[in-house]
């Protein structure tokens, strides 16, 4: 059990007590995801564990009480991160554990510990992989959703596209890719083992580390619906951008998007840098629901891109005032209501089809 002091055994120690720490820490901080940080806490330290017995590389005898136990450390990954996810964006998690993903648990455990044999332990072995797939898929298909639904109410969307768990999610299925080809494929386990290895270890380092650069910084939780201010205005269906049809481009309905727009831009209330979909409508005493509806079919874009649309335009006017005398580019974008560097810049090259430099130097050549 001695623990040869390699590069990769180190790299894997940083790993293993890195997990450790970290998952300690997002148990105890103080964070407005509090609740769904447990989840990642106990990822964490499931993962480490699983480090620590390959770092010991220590052989255990197959069938007994520990090793069967060890089977369980990858079957518990996936549905933390699975809880995570869905806690973080504050959506139901309880009944697919409930109904799906608990029996499942009961016939591995069964087939673990009172049908034990080889041929079992293959089976088992599958079992985990399908719901390990399964679970991940659902992530990065609530991701996907996600990812509409913020376009469709928030004007910045920085920290909240949760795209950095995709990468832990790509990590994880790579592993199930590798111990599938080292148990699976029929490779010779010294062609094909020590490399695979070399590269799990390097990505579980990257795993733990990007878990904590990004895990940290995700304080914000969604909260129950994100297009309700009330009963009265609670969607049937998940939020959808409308198509337009003939009887939605009414007159009547043109004219009232046209007043939305005279309203934003008479009141500048695209300066708010906290403004969302709730707010404005707040403001414009209009519901959410028939709001978001407007900006979709007559302004043909989403909440992200309509308000980002006009904070281009007031950079674009401020620019050309004195205040350019006095503020950097990033100075003027923040009155303009910008909040975020990146957001302002990609949002005025799409826009502009140039950077916000590359305009001020247009106009400075222009003069």
């Amino acid at each position: 059990m001695v623990i040869d002091l390699s590069f990769f055994s180190i790299l894997e120690l940083l790993s293993f007590s890195g997990a450790l720490m970290l998952g300690l820490l997002f148990f105890t901080m103080k964070s407005a995801n509090k609740k769904a940080n447990i989840f990642l806490g106990l990822f964490l330290w499931i993962f480490s564990l699983g480090i620590f017995v390959d770092l010991l590389d220590y052989e255990i005898e197959e069938g007994v009480l520990l090793d069967r136990i060890l089977f369980l450390i990858p079957l518990c990954i996936a549905p933390l991160l699975y809880m995570y996810t869905y806690q973080t964006i504050n959506r139901p998690y309880l009944k697919m554990l409930k109904y799906v993903f608990i029996p499942l648990f009961i016939v591995y455990l069964i087939i673990l510990f009172v049908m034990n044999s080889e041929e079992m332990i293959w089976g088992i072995d599958l079992m985990e992989y399908a719901i390990e797939i399964v679970l991940y898929v659902l992530i990065l298909k609530k991701l996907q959703e996600l990812k509409s639904e913020l376009n469709n109410f928030y004007s910045e969307l920085e920290n909240k596209r949760l795209s950095w768990i995709k990468t832990i999610i790509y990590i994880s299925l790579a592993f199930i890719v590798f111990d599938f080809v080292e148990g699976f494929i029929g490779f010779e386990e010294e062609m094909v083992e020590p490399y695979l290895d070399s590269i799990s270890i390097i990505l579980s380092f990257i795993m733990v580390y990007w878990i904590a650069h990004n895990g940290f910084s995700q304080s914000e939780i969604f909260k129950a619906s994100l297009f309700t201010h009330d009963s009265q205005d609670l969607p049937s269906e998940p939020f959808e951008i409308h198509t337009i049809t003939i009887n939605e481009t009414s007159v009547e309905d043109q004219k009232r998007f046209e007043e939305v727009k005279s309203t934003i831009e008479k009141e500048k209330l695209y300066a708010n840098s906290e403004l969302n979909l709730r707010t404005l409508s707040e403001s414009l005493q209009i519901k959410e629901k028939e709001l978001s509806r407007l900006i979709n079919i007559h302004a043909e874009t989403n909440f992200y891109h309509f308000i980002n649309g006009f904070r281009v335009t007031e950079f674009k006017r401020l620019v050309q005032t004195p205040m350019a005398q006095q503020l950097s580019i990033l100075g003027i974008a923040q009155e303009a209501g910008f909040s975020s560097k990146s957001t302002f810049y990609n949002t005025f090259k799409t826009i502009e089809g140039m950077t916000p430099k590359q305009y001020e130097l247009s106009l400075k050549k222009s003069e």
